[in-house]
């Protein structure tokens, strides 16, 4: 008795010892499984079954953690050939998922994961019960800060020989509901595998919205070999809540996917799978992505697009500014992404178009849009985006572009855009239809201020003159018949322009500006803006020849001109110098500062060397002639674009000269008036000591001089000395006229002449 006593306490310890070992090596299991907290109660056998009052725990892996809780558990075993589960029943079922993103961060573990080869799970699945059935089965998944709760069952078939599952799930909440199956079927060489889930209405997601659709699945598994049967996935998401950074006019309503398996598609998970799908886009911007997907699991994932098309359509779009009506995108691309980067090639016919775009801050509206971007490349390291090497050819055109400094008419921009590490460039030519055109290189450094380059392409004045088809404001009275423009400007900033520089060149200038020719026009033109601060220089400007109705030349200037961008035009001249040819002498204006923001400027202008010879020969006055050298000096005031001339003074150089009048109609008057005999016969050779004039203009044009003269006829009265004060007035601008009228112009000046002759006339 004793020593059988003793037996059973011996096995008893040696049972105790073993199931603290199988506790503890179970437990480690568990863990390393991803399983944490499980706990149980009210463990007993009753009735021929295992029975457990409540179990309850977590499983955890890198998407998220699963917590559950099984109440009213019941497992009967029974004995066919060895220990099997004949049934197992769980009452309730309570399942909660989080995901990832709303769990404290874990440290990353690094499984390299695969499908099995189901011949080794076999034997894990042959311990299945014969029926596993959840009475009660609730399922709770985030959705916006709280929790939705899905209630149903499950149920289990299972067959150890040949192995056989059948097993089916149905959910429910309110409208939404959730089906899903599987079947695994065990033959001769081979296992086939069946699954489907069905989610006919919107069942919503945490992070990602709500979710719509089903799919099926046909497999087939020899070994490590696995064959795609048949398959289909159809899914529609809406609100999409994954979707949210994007702006509100971009975010679509609504996403539909379909996948379907191509077919032979053969998953070896050493080669590829190939689907065919399909994505639909809803919302303000629609259309769809038309690809066959090419999955790849080694030597690492990747999914290929060999021969994807997105196509999208805007009716109307806007936002940050920028409207767009009927806009459409259309890219042919190809595209591979693995687990270090995703790369992405367009197709030669890329194509963005819009029947009309508008951007309100930059005033500028174009119509006939039409973008080409065959060729681009795109290389994006996933772990460092900021990385990311692209390449894109650029062809963009627009059929009419219009704003309030430029006439409407077709741009074109053909170029390269590059961005990498180190930043982006931007180089290519661009041309207007009017013949205008620019070499343009855009580059911004990382973290530095962007600069362009613009060049300017040689700009030849004839005929088909492109500045005037160009710009809106180009005087409508200037008009080029020749020249040469050509110069290059740069600008930099950063969120916006903050200085521009350069230079503008015009040679050989000729042309006609209001009722006056002009040749021989050289401009060097530095321009600089700084904020709003406007500069325009020239240290040279030259022009040949200027004919309002007789010539005058050279003339040269120099001077900078400072306004600011909101009131161009009423800046400050800062007139370094300026002079003109007149009659073999020359006009000089002294330097000053002119503000044309006031209504009056005041000038002063030296004369110095006129040539009376020379006057009397422009001058249409019959017998009039003479030969001295004028000198002067008179302010000039610009009011209110009129020149006007008060207090000047003209006078002779010393020792004089002389003056003839020698008319018919002098004569003629005189021979019945004796004091004009006298004036005619002293005039008729008058040698003067001086000659003094005071000069006056008006604003209609009108030139008085009071002439003061003093000297001799050597043949009248023995030579005495003659004093004279004459009153002439001379309408200029009729002078000029009828100088024009008789003189060789073109038709343009003839045409506006008569035209302002007319306006004179029938003011």
């Amino acid at each position: 008795m004793r020593k059988a006593a003793l037996g059973a306490v011996v096995v008893l310890l040696f049972v105790l010892l073993a199931a603290l070992l199988a506790g503890q090596w179970l437990q480690r299991s568990l863990t390393a499984a991803g399983i944490e907290q499980l706990d149980w109660q009210q463990l007993r056998w009753s009735d021929g079954a295992l029975q457990l009052g409540q179990l309850g725990g977590a499983y955890a892996t890198e998407q998220g953690r699963l917590g559950f809780r099984l109440e009213g558990i019941r497992l009967q075993p029974v004995w066919r050939g060895g220990p099997r589960v004949a049934q197992l029943r769980v009452e309730h079922m309570q399942l909660v998922w989080q995901p990832a993103a709303n769990l404290p961060q874990r440290e990353p573990v690094n499984d390299d994961w695969s499908l099995p080869a189901l011949a080794d799970l076999a034997g894990p699945l042959a311990w299945l019960p014969d029926e596993l059935s959840v009475d009660s089965l609730q399922l709770q998944l985030p959705c916006e800060g709280e929790f939705c709760t899905l209630l149903g069952d499950l149920q289990l078939t299972s067959r150890r020989q040949p192995l056989r599952l059948d097993a089916q799930l149905d959910l429910q909440a309110d409208a939404q509901r959730l089906h899903g199956s599987l079947r695994l079927q065990e033959q001769t060489d081979r296992y086939l595998l069946q699954a489907g889930v069905d989610v006919p209405q919107p069942l919503l997601l945490a992070g990602l919205g709500q979710l719509s659709g089903s799919a099926e699945v046909d497999l087939e598994n020899r070994g490590d070999e696995w064959l795609l049967r048949e398959g289909q996935a159809d899914w529609r998401l809406t609100e999409l809540d994954a979707l949210n950074a994007l702006p509100a006019q971009l975010r679509p309503s609504a996403l539909s996917m379909q996948v379907t398996p191509l077919p032979g598609s053969l998953a070896t998970w050493q080669e590829s799978i190939a689907l065919a799908v399909r994505l639909q886009v809803e919302g303000a911007v629609s259309g769809q992505l038309d690809t066959a997907l090419e999955l790849v699991s080694q030597p690492q994932w990747q999914a290929r697009l060999p021969a994807a098309r997105l196509q999208l359509a805007a009716p109307q779009l806007a936002m940050s500014g920028v409207q767009a009506q009927d806009l459409r995108l259309d890219w042919p691309f190809q595209a591979q992404v693995d687990s270090e980067r995703l790369t992405l090639a367009l197709g030669s016919e890329a194509l963005l178009t819009a029947t009309s775009l508008s951007l309100a801050d930059a005033g500028l509206q174009l119509a006939g849009l039409r973008a080409g971007l065959g060729e681009a490349t795109l290389a994006l390291p996933l772990a460092t985006p900021a990385q990311l090497d692209m390449h894109v050819p650029l062809q963009l055109g627009a059929s009419r572009l219009s704003h309030a400094a430029l006439k409407p008419q077709g741009w074109n921009l053909l170029g390269t855009l590059r961005h990498s590490a180190a930043g982006s460039t931007l180089e290519g030519r661009l041309s207007a239809l009017s013949g205008l055109n620019s070499d343009v290189r855009l580059g911004w450094p990382s973290g530095e201020p962007w600069r362009l380059d613009l060049k300017l392409g040689e700009i030849f004045l004839r005929a088909a003159d492109p500045l005037v088809a160009t710009f809106a404001d180009w005087p409508a009275l200037l008009s080029f018949s020749s020249g040469r423009i050509s110069g290059q400007l740069q600008a930099t900033g950063r969120d916006g322009l903050e200085r521009l520089t350069g230079r503008l060149t015009l040679t050989g200038g000729q042309g006609i500006y209001d009722r006056a020719s002009f040749s021989g026009l050289s401009l060097p033109l530095d321009v600089s803006l700084q904020g709003e601060r406007l500069r325009l220089a020239t240290e040279a400007l030259g022009l040949s020849v200027v004919d309002p109705g007789l010539p005058l030349g050279p003339v040269t200037a120099s001077g900078i001109y400072t306004a600011t961008l909101s009131q161009p035009t009423a800046g400050v001249l800062d007139l370094r110098s300026a002079s003109i040819g007149v009659l073999d002498g020359r006009v000089h204006l002294e330097p000053a500062a002119v503000d044309l923001g006031q209504a009056r400027q005041t000038l002063v202008a030296v004369v110095q060397g006129v040539e009376l010879a020379r006057l009397f020969e422009v001058y249409p006055a019959e017998g009039l002639s003479g030969q001295g050298t004028l000198d002067g000096r008179f302010p000039v005031t610009l009011a209110d674009g009129k020149l006007l001339v008060e207090d000047g003074q003209l006078q002779a150089r010393q020792p004089g000269g002389v003056l003839r009048y020698q008319a018919q109609q002098l004569r003629d008057l005189a021979a019945s008036n004796p004091n004009l005999e006298q004036l005619a016969a002293a005039l008729d050779n008058f040698h003067y000591q001086v000659l003094a004039s005071d000069v006056s203009y008006d604003e209609q044009g009108v030139l008085v001089l009071g002439l003061r003269l003093e000297g001799s006829n050597p043949a009248f009265q023995q030579g005495r000395p003659v004093h004279l004060n004459i009153r002439l007035e001379e309408d200029i601008p009729a002078l000029l006229t009828s100088l024009q009228l008789s003189g060789q112009v073109s038709e343009i000046i003839r045409n506006r002449v008569q035209q302002y002759y007319l306006q004179r006339r029938n003011p």
